[in-house]
């Protein structure tokens, strides 16, 4: 029996990561290719997943502001509670499909990163951390979903204004926050699909304006099915 195929979806804020992640199983379905679909981090499946799950909602400190070294072992412990499930669907054959994974810890923990230099060596740090050290699986694709920062920006504006019916100055400051945070991100995920072979980058966007989620998954398909051809596995 073959060894399954292990491809991951990512992207910035607003690229429709779980919706894209979704499709894709429906078109593997369709196809009756077994595959299994893992989302991360698992918030109620790991015991790991429930605590990230409570320092996103600040029960456990300013979370969000935390060295990346020190919040990134949080989000691989909870990946290594899912290796063995990930090693053994591989072994049954089966195509895993993850919306996210440890591209996740390297785009946005990355982002809080300003000095180039620096975050690439944490960028190697942490490739060494969660797949050598701790054993967690390695993806044969990564595919990036690429949106524009300032299109990010306003999907996360947009959300914030919701919730309190306007911004005022204190969240303006928070805004340009999160621009310089998202450029940097997105500056990481361009250098690792840029040096990683294993990326492959769906741009999500042209002329400011977002794609159709139906146009994104044409764009995944093409990607998944030259995979699937270089490996010799029929669609």
């Amino acid at each position: 029996m073959k060894r399954g195929l292990f491809i991951v979806l990512d992207g910035n804020d607003g690229s429709g990561k779980a919706t894209q992640a979704s499709l894709l199983a429906e078109h593997f379905a369709r196809k009756d290719i077994p595959s299994e679909k893992m989302d991360f981090p698992a918030y109620e499946r790991n015991f790991f997943g429930k605590l990230v799950g409570e320092c996103l909602a600040g029960k456990h400190g300013d979370f969000l502001h935390m060295d990346p070294k020190v919040a990134s072992c949080l989000y691989a412990l909870d990946r290594q509670e899912s290796a063995p499930r990930i090693r053994a669907a591989l072994d049954d054959g089966k195509i895993i499909l993850a919306d996210r994974f440890s591209s996740s810890n390297q785009i946005h923990q990355g982002g809080k990163i300003a000095d180039v230099e620096e975050r690439k060596f944490f960028l190697r740090w942490l490739d060494e951390m969660e797949h050598e050290v701790l054993g967690i699986p390695r993806p044969d694709a990564i595919i990036y979903l690429r949106v524009p920062v300032e299109i990010s920006l306003a999907l996360l504006s947009e959300k914030r204004k919701a919730k309190i019916g306007g911004l005022e100055d204190g969240q303006k400051d928070t805004v340009e926050e999160d621009k310089n945070y998202l450029e940097r991100s997105h500056e990481t995920a361009n250098w690792l699909a840029s040096h990683q072979p294993n990326w492959h980058i769906v741009e999500c966007a042209s002329d400011d304006k977002m794609h159709t989620r139906e146009y994104i998954h044409g764009e995944i398909s093409k990607i998944v099915s030259n995979i699937l051809l270089s490996l010799n596995i029929s669609e």
